[in-house]
């Protein structure tokens, strides 16, 4: 798999994110990628699942930056629970575009290509409660033997990558996820509501970050 052929762009809360050459959208909202990421994926998603729980484990489609790690790391001072982070990614960024992402200023506990020189396929401990697996793969094609407890789905949008947001692949979602399990995702499309009504999973459309009327989250009940 090739390297991800991208271009710099700033947002409007003057975190960056990068522009997709081959799908043509960006990696983030332009009105904020951190302040998307902290509303979806952390507020949204993290806060929501790890109630009651000491110990998660949690998978992103679509490691991108690594800006949702690092955010949901960062989290993680303040939260009394084990997080096992497994984020897959079918066309990783250079460490060259992850050194230009300009994140060391918004106190993170590292910065991106930290994350992007590990190694893949390897569990890496990156603080006493934090440990962390890059897995090089398609999300159709990804394979594990164990659930998850918290499914961030940050997959490109449906006009970018249409054939992860129909039943065949968002019906793995459903298989991975625990009893109990939260899938969120900033995509507020009906037919993606729809088709994860259909695989059993009960769905809420929340209100989305600024300038995004919606997005969804859904618990496998």
């Amino acid at each position: 798999m090739d390297e991800a052929q991208v271009r710099h762009e700033l947002t409007a809360d003057g975190s960056s994110t990068l522009f997709s050459e081959a799908f043509g959208v960006s990696y983030h909202s332009v009105h904020g990628a951190v302040q998307e990421s902290e509303h979806v994926f952390i507020e949204a998603g993290l806060k929501e699942a790890i109630k009651n729980k000491s110990h998660l484990r949690l998978l992103e489609v679509g490691l991108g930056t690594g800006l949702n790690a690092l955010l949901t790391w960062k989290r993680l001072s303040e939260l009394d629970v084990q997080i096992d982070y497994t984020a897959l990614e079918a066309f990783p960024i250079s460490l060259e575009d992850a050194k230009l992402l300009n994140y060391s200023a918004f106190s993170l506990p590292a910065k991106p290509d930290d994350l992007i020189v590990l190694p893949w396929e390897q569990p890496i401990a990156l603080s006493e409660r934090f440990t962390f697996t890059k897995v090089r793969a398609n999300w159709p094609d990804y394979q594990c033997s164990q659930g998850f407890d918290l499914i961030y789905y940050d997959a490109f949008a449906p006009n970018a990558q249409p054939e992860l947001w129909q039943n065949e692949a968002l019906s793995r979602s459903a298989q991975l996820l625990n009893q109990g399990g939260i899938w969120v995702s900033y995509c507020a499309k009906g037919d993606v509501r729809r088709t994860l009504q259909s695989l059993g999973l009960e769905v809420e459309r929340l209100p989305g970050p600024p300038f995004k009327r919606h997005m969804l989250r859904a618990r496998k009940a």
